[in-house]
């Protein structure tokens, strides 16, 4: 069996880990700082995130690009990108905008590459017309370096800001979150959340990223419990859903005389069997539910 030894990089931008080869049997650490190969043949600094390690190799990993060596700190130094040379940057970008009425155009954030000589600059835009490759030009007469322009959505855009989340924590997507992956509004509906968009959204303006964890748990336990709406069973008699506490297991049933009474799910039980649903079941409504 034939096996390469690889190491995962951190950038900045996208804020992704990403397999570099270790072709040289580098002394690589956790944290470490170290100069890779980029996908558009330059250079660039990365911080390592897991230490090297043996597995088989495997087809793709012919155009696997390497770690070259261990940053020093002239490395560092010539692509730190400064508060103040950003600060520039953003006040070139927009005074640029401004001239030419462009609107819907925003500049992210902008970072060194190529040894301080090239110049990425990542943006946000809802103009199909923006002239990027002018821009990109003009930004490279101006700090005399190789510039690349990089349309970067919203989610990105909160990932670099960063802050503090609902939960009292700072936001998923600036410390642990690799990727996006797909959130619907349908999360929020089987998890009984209030659809209230300041409720569900987050910084970003887009579906909290944490809706999705708990989600698979959440359709799951639903199973072994009514639908909202349907009648059912209860120890004290028969009554419509009205409520439903999924993780711990409790159903709150609106009675005949009106009162709402709290059931493990254990205690309630369908009136009509799927497969010979009753007239209530059918879409007629319960008289307290008319008011």
């Amino acid at each position: 069996m034939e096996t390469i030894e690889v190491v995962r990089i951190k950038f900045q931008w996208p804020g992704r880990m990403y397999e570099f080869a270790n072709v040289h049997e580098l002394p690589i650490k956790r944290k470490d700082l170290v100069v890779v190969q980029t996908q558009r043949g330059g250079i660039k600094v990365g911080q390592v995130s897991v230490p090297p390690r043996i597995r088989e190799k495997r087809k793709d990993d012919e155009k696997m690009r390497s770690v070259i060596r261990i940053a020093n700190e002239q490395d560092v130094r010539l692509e730190k990108t400064t508060d103040e040379f950003r600060s520039e940057v953003k006040r070139f970008f927009h005074t640029r905008l401004a001239g030419r009425e462009v609107p819907g155009v925003k500049m992210v954030d902008c970072e060194k590459s190529e040894g301080g000589l090239g110049l990425t600059v990542f943006y946000s835009s809802e103009n199909k017309r923006f002239d990027y490759k002018g821009m990109s030009k003009d930004i490279g007469q101006k700090f005399g370096m190789k510039v690349d322009l990089r349309s970067v959505g919203i989610r990105d855009a909160a990932r670099l800001s960063g802050g503090i989340g609902r939960c009292g924590l700072s936001t998923c997507c600036s410390t642990w979150i690799p990727d996006f992956n797909p959130v619907s509004i349908r999360m929020a509906k089987d998890q009984g959340l209030s659809l209230d968009p300041d409720s569900i959204n987050g910084q970003c303006g887009r579906l909290l990223c944490c809706l999705g964890y708990e989600h698979e748990n959440y359709v799951e336990l639903a199973k072994t419990m009514p639908k909202m709406g349907k009648f059912v069973v209860t120890p004290d008699g028969e009554g419509k859903v009205v409520k439903l506490d999924i993780l711990k297991g409790m159903v709150a049933v609106r009675g005949e005389g009106g009162a709402v009474e709290t059931y493990p799910s254990s205690e309630v039980t369908r009136k009509f069997a799927p497969n010979n649903p009753g007239p209530d079941d059918k879409g007629q409504r319960h008289p307290k539910d008319r008011e």
